[in-house]
């Protein structure tokens, strides 16, 4: 990784300052990390409304698109009458993603009992509403506008860091290159998401249309590969080899390796 405070602790500590939710997106506007990772109570029991998710997501995508086309930070309520804000992040001035904060309402005596009144008809259980609301965020608008000042300063340092900078070339490149220096470790796609700050869909497809076959092949392929020197070359017995190659237990490691070599470990090794 780059020199300096790493994207996840940017957010974090953003988030700790605040109280609110952080979370980047990307230029489709899919969440590629978030502080805490999961959402608001409010907004998990709203959302449950199809509906009202559906509002939600436009309501999302308009604020982006006016943050792109004002080129700063933009500050709005939702449907249900919470602040929300959007900064555009940029790359040698291209934009190359957001970074979002919310949700918060201010500290007006009847901006709890507003949001009910603006959300009951969409809830699934009321009593849940109720107790989602008494548990969002209150802030009063000139807090709101200092920490959104913070939040553009955290955009500037993730433009200034260049963390969402990697071409569709790139990105292939360094997923392969993590794949081979920790292929023994616990993967996932979800994890390489994290660690290269995408979605799963472009990191996805942007490494089957560079190297033709998916990451999960491609991992597993590494295991293989490398479980076949130490059959060779060490008398380790094979359930040490199976964890050593990152495989989650034996009998899964000797299936596939029967399927790609065409015998068994423990038969190859006497080969």
């Amino acid at each position: 990784m780059k020199n300096g405070i790493d994207l996840q602790t940017v957010l974090k500590e953003l988030h700790n300052i605040s109280g609110l939710r952080i979370s980047v997106h990307d230029l489709n506007f899919n969440e590629i990390a978030s502080y805490p990772q999961t959402h608001l109570p409010f907004c998990k029991c709203i959302q449950q409304n199809s509906k009202a998710k559906d509002m939600c997501i436009k309501n999302d995508i308009k604020a982006f698109n006016t943050a792109k086309e004002n080129e700063k930070v933009y500050i709005y309520k939702c449907h249900f009458g919470l602040f929300e804000a959007v900064a555009p992040i940029y790359h040698f001035g291209v934009l190359s993603g957001f970074l979002m904060m919310g949700q918060s309402l201010d500290n007006e005596p009847n901006s709890k009992e507003s949001a009910l009144h603006n959300s009951k008809d969409y809830a699934l259980d009321l009593s849940q509403l109720e107790e989602a609301i008494k548990k969002t965020p209150c802030n009063s608008y000139d807090k709101l506008t200092s920490y959104i000042t913070i939040m553009s300063i955290c955009a500037e340092y993730i433009t200034l860091m260049n963390y969402l900078n990697l071409s569709d070339k790139n990105l292939a490149h360094e997923v392969k290159k993590y794949i081979n220096q920790n292929y023994n470790q616990k993967l996932s796609i979800e994890l390489l998401c994290k660690q290269f700050f995408c979605s799963k869909s472009t990191i996805m497809n942007t490494f089957k249309k560079s190297y033709n076959k998916t990451i999960i092949e491609y991992i597993t392929q590494v295991r293989l590969e490398n479980a076949e020197k130490l059959l060779s070359s060490t008398n380790k017995p094979i359930h040490i080899i199976s964890d050593e190659c990152g495989f989650s237990d034996q009998n899964y490691f000797s299936k596939v390796f029967l399927k790609s070599y065409g015998v068994s470990p423990s038969v190859y090794r006497n080969k």
